[in-house]
């Protein structure tokens, strides 16, 4: 009976959504369940959800960022993950300070993004240029070939974020201060010195020779041919830099000479490849109309490690870490059911987790499409159309929504299938991890920031709103439905690790549109 009234509520909203306004009827319906307090105001800028994001960074995530992750982990044992984690965190917040025109937290981030540079090491004559070397941590080992050497993809997701810092403050050129100034000017350099190194003529030729590649070259379970979330990052930061030189000019913004005209070939590669990755698909009866959904990978990931139970949608673990040990311990799992046995999807791309780069890399782009075009003399056909965003929001709602109102859950992959994902991943350091199962990945849409696609499809307001209302629920059955969907924001979570979730998520609600 529960689930014909959460359906039927959900009709009631396609119902009431023509002109992307919610019905009385359908507000009632909504602001009944649970006897919620009044909500009006509290997603907007200054309203209560803001306030209680910076809370939670004065009163404790600043200091985790800068304590546990710059300073312990990365400036005293070379762990480069903290670049990555720190990310993970703070990108939402940043994104929510630029659109609330938060410019002195703004300056608070770029404090602490100056102290990872402190840890950067100087390259050779053979490879130029300044990188971050891991060093230590629990991830980086000699097995998996990460330890004494650079980690591309903690570099290239903590530089597109810093990137964004910078930009975001480029925009305020006469208001800014010296160490404004300072900030921008290194983040500009430190990311250059990157770009240089990882897009030589060599990388240009790779991707030419991807984006000629068809999903049936894709023969074993190499990931060579796969566009990856690195070269999202890359096209992010190119993007964030092009702002800051529009906003600044070339010689204020310190752009090494020729960058833009050296850089080129590479950045237009990138996108080259980018744009013959994404597939368009016309879905005339989806749950939300007659609409156009964008996926991206489709196909090329069929045959890779992590997705081969992709169409596994039983909750019976296929994988189980040895008897007395718990998932993370340094046993090996064992298979339960064969891979061989499990039916392969063909249209596997990106996890929904991964997928979550897609956010700020398109908020990106869009905001610098015109600087894109000047610095890097593009043309319009070079750069993504400008609906690829509310194409990609619409799979979200569409096809990867379970279309639950009152207890929303995400499938594990941009296709919709919704099998394991990463049974027996062995990542080099040693730990037992037997999957994530159906829904596994659900959490992603919380912290991974998709509720800022509200802007793009009001409707993706609706199982953000529903989930922040039941993160706030004390019965038991919201409870039980948090700790098996949502773990990182459970009781059951280490509280550090439920503060930086909710810190996260609530910082993608504000000011994106949700009423």
């Amino acid at each position: 009976m529960a689930a014909m009234v959460r359906a039927l509520g959900f009709f009631l909203i396609l119902a009431s959504w023509g002109g992307y306004g919610l019905s009385a009827d359908l507000r009632s319906l909504e602001l009944d369940r649970g006897n919620r307090p009044a909500e009006a105001g509290i997603f907007i800028c200054g309203g209560e959800v803001e306030q209680a994001v910076w809370t939670s960074w004065e009163t404790s995530v600043k200091r985790y960022l800068q304590q546990d992750l710059l300073e312990h982990r990365l400036l005293n044992h070379g762990d480069v993950y903290a670049l990555y984690d720190f990310e993970i965190f703070a990108h939402n917040m940043v994104l929510m300070a630029r659109r609330c025109h938060r410019t002195h937290r703004l300056r608070e981030v770029a404090e602490l993004i100056n102290k990872s540079y402190s840890a950067l090491t100087e390259g050779t004559a053979l490879s130029p240029g300044r990188r971050w070397i891991c060093r230590g941590g629990s991830v980086c080992t000699n097995k998996n070939h990460l330890l004494d050497n650079e980690v591309i993809l903690c570099s290239v997701q903590f530089l597109a974020m810093a990137a964004s810092v910078a930009n975001a403050l480029a925009i305020q050129e006469r208001s800014l201060t010296r160490e404004d100034k300072a900030f921008i000017k290194e983040t500009v350099s430190v990311a250059a010195d990157h770009l240089l190194r990882w897009g030589g003529w060599v990388t240009v030729y790779r991707l030419k020779w991807q984006a000629a590649a068809s999903a049936d070259d894709v023969t074993n379970s190499s990931s060579a041919l796969f566009f990856t979330d690195k070269s999202l990052w890359m096209i992010t930061i190119y993007s964030e830099l092009s702002g800051i030189v529009r906003n600044l000019s070339p010689a204020a913004a310190a752009l090494p000479s020729g960058f833009a005209e050296r850089q080129r070939a590479h950045l237009k590669a990138l996108l080259r490849l980018f744009k013959s990755r994404v597939t368009i698909r016309h879905l005339p009866f989806s749950r939300i109309g007659p609409v156009d959904v964008a996926d991206i990978d489709r196909g090329y990931w069929r045959l890779y490690a992590d997705n081969q139970y992709a169409g596994y949608e039983n909750e019976k673990k296929p994988a189980l870490c040895t008897i007395g040990k718990e998932a993370g311990s340094t046993q090996k799992p064992e298979l339960q059911i064969s891979p061989s046995a499990v039916t392969r999807r063909q249209d596997t791309g990106w996890d929904f987790s991964h997928a979550r780069r897609l956010v700020p890399a398109l908020d990106a782009i869009g905001r610098n499409r015109e600087a894109l075009q000047i610095l890097f003399a593009l043309s319009r056909d070079d750069l993504p159309g400008n609906d690829l965003a509310t194409s990609f929001a619409n799979n979200l709602l569409a096809v990867i929504w379970n279309g639950d109102v009152a207890k929303p859950l995400f499938a594990n992959y941009w296709s919709g299938a919704n099998g394991w994902f990463r049974v027996a991943y062995d990542n080099g350091t040693g730990e037992c991890r037997e999957g994530y199962p159906p829904y596994g990945l659900t959490d992603a849409f919380a912290t991974g920031g998709y509720a800022a696609w509200t802007r793009y499809r009001p409707e993706i307001g609706l199982p953000a709103k529903a989930l922040y209302w039941l993160l706030r629920d004390e019965s038991r059955e919201s409870k039980a439905f948090i700790a098996k969907y949502y773990p990182s924001f459970s009781d059951n979570e280490d509280g550090r690790i439920t503060a930086l979730t909710q810190f996260a998520f609530q910082a993608s609600l504000v000011a994106v549109g949700i009423p």
